[in-house]
């Protein structure tokens, strides 16, 4: 499921960003709920559960629906991220993933987006 594109409407699945656990902020290897950046930023969230985080990915980075709280699909989704959590270490190089590659910033700074799946403008002045 996490290289599944066809959960999205754009092209993109989870791997996308996330190739080789690229594209996680240092919180990641937090307990959740804890907070995350395009959380605060996109929702006002204070803190995110990791089921409502993988939601926020279907909706924004994703451009899908966010899939039933019900399904298989995000149990599965939930699960896996979970056990990816138990072994990553922060690295501060993280948006280092194929969605830099269309980022025409990152040649400049390839470090300065955290998630450049999710800028709405790869440009603007950060």
């Amino acid at each position: 499921m996490f290289k599944d594109t066809a959960l999205s409407t754009n092209g993109l699945s989870c791997n996308s960003c996330h190739t080789g656990n690229a594209a996680y902020n240092a919180s990641f290897a937090q307990p959740y709920p804890h907070p995350v950046q395009m959380a605060v930023d996109g929702y006002a969230m204070a803190q995110i559960y990791l089921d409502e985080m993988v939601q926020l990915c279907m909706v924004r980075p994703m451009a899908a629906r966010p899939l039933d709280w019900q399904s298989q699909t995000l149990a599965d989704l939930v699960a896996y991220v979970g056990e990816v959590q138990k072994t990553f270490t922060p690295n501060p190089c993280a948006a280092r993933n194929p969605c830099a590659a269309r980022n025409p910033c990152t040649a400049k700074n390839p470090c300065a987006a955290r998630n450049p799946c999710a800028a709405r403008h790869p440009c603007k002045a950060r």
